[in-house]
């Protein structure tokens, strides 16, 4: 999608306009020119890594500002000047000429003994350490988005570079948003939310193979590219915590499941030796299911908190509290931009184009009926009644 300067205008600023995304490129809406932001640079020059820039809007010639309105951050397109600072992030040559490789911020699966994957049961919870678990399970799951991982390298100005040996990454859940860590009084795995996510409970690097040697790069290798050597369905990965120097690991236990009965569970651990087989391989996502689970996350936290500040009202008896914990302008947006994403498609579209899209609409309907952000919507719609 584009970064394009919308027609609208929702900021205290009425002379300013919103900033959003659209898929579409025409016109001059999604068109911004690159100025210096200092006199180190000139009008024509390259622009490099580490430059301050400004952004003009062409369509409307105002800039890119970020800026708090009762004390939420924005970012419009106003007559206030904003400096933008250019970090890298990757380079499409070293994806194009690697495209088996790993890169930072991948979304993926880690699939362990062939047949099963990392993920989060079904009864996940956050509430307590009996729920806040983290399994290998096998079966329909590898097709769901609450097996989908995004590994983010912690210490790179490359945050798009190769996922190299020993270099610090944290991975973190896509639809929960949550950090794979562990906390301080116990070596069980769990998923961490952004306040308790420190470097030391999520930091993790990759090993070829396990030994007692502690390898720890200095900042000049770290602030790189990196080299592609780490493929996916080719090579075997452990993954090793960076602070304790223990091994990612799982316990087996026996359960017992609703008209199942006792089935092994796989429980994630970190364990000082570890097992013969904690070895992992990565499973490419697909694009539409990344894009899909993200979409998943942002609707949960969304509905969740909409459905607790109904009960509150109703407990309460006051909509005071409710009208300022929820947004409902957010809201009544999330759900306009739902109805855009389950459209059907259009009657002019060729019989290819047709069944290409059904196909896609099919797969994000399952994935958003498996992680049951249709019976939350239902549960929205019993509670308002």
């Amino acid at each position: 999608m584009y970064l394009a300067c919308l027609s609208s205008s929702s900021s205290n600023d009425k002379l300013a306009f919103d900033v959003g995304l659209q898929e579409q490129s025409e016109g001059e809406a999604c068109w911004w020119t690159v100025h210096p932001a200092s006199k180190q640079r000139s009008e024509g020059e390259k622009v490099r890594v580490g430059d301050d820039v400004i952004f003009v809007s062409v369509a409307t010639e105002r800039y890119l500002q970020a800026t708090k309105e009762n004390s939420q951050s924005i970012v419009n397109a106003s007559f206030h000047v904003t400096q933008w600072n250019v970090s890298p992030f990757g380079t499409g040559l070293s994806r194009l000429k690697n495209q088996p490789c790993v890169f930072g911020n991948d979304v993926l699966r880690f699939t362990h003994a062939g047949d099963e994957c990392l993920t989060i049961p079904s009864s996940w919870s956050l509430e307590s350490s009996e729920t806040n678990i983290i399994v290998y399970e096998g079966g329909s799951v590898m097709q769901q988005a609450r097996s989908l991982w995004r590994l983010e390298l912690a210490r790179t100005k490359w945050a798009g570079g190769y996922i190299n040996w020993y270099h610090p990454m944290r991975i973190r859940h896509i639809t929960t948003g949550l950090y794979l860590g562990v906390k301080e009084d116990s070596n069980d795995l769990c998923l961490l939310p952004k306040e308790e996510a420190t470097l030391a409970a999520t930091c993790f690097y990759l090993r070829e193979v396990k030994d007692d040697n502690k390898v720890i790069l200095e900042d000049k290798d770290l602030e790189v590219i990196g080299v592609p050597n780490v493929r996916y369905d080719d090579v075997t990965v452990i993954a090793q915590h960076m602070e304790t120097g223990f091994w990612l690991s799982y316990k087996a236990y026996q359960v017992k499941k609703k008209n199942v009965g006792l089935v092994e569970e796989k429980r994630l651990l970190l364990h000082e030796e570890g097992r013969m087989d904690d070895g992992c391989e990565f499973a490419r996502s697909q694009d539409e299911e990344a894009r899909t689970a993200r979409v998943i996350r942002k609707c949960s936290a969304l509905f969740n908190s909409f459905i607790v500040g109904l009960e509150v009202m109703i407990n309460s008896k006051s909509t005071e509290t409710f009208l300022q914990d929820c947004n409902l302008t957010e809201m009544v947006g999330s759900l306009d931009d739902l109805n855009n994403y389950f459209v059907q498609p259009e009657d002019d579209l060729s019989h290819e184009d047709r069944q290409k899209f059904l196909k896609a609409l099919r797969n994000r309907q399952d994935l958003f009926q498996e992680e049951g952000i249709l019976n939350l919507i239902l549960d929205m719609i019993a509670n308002e009644c």
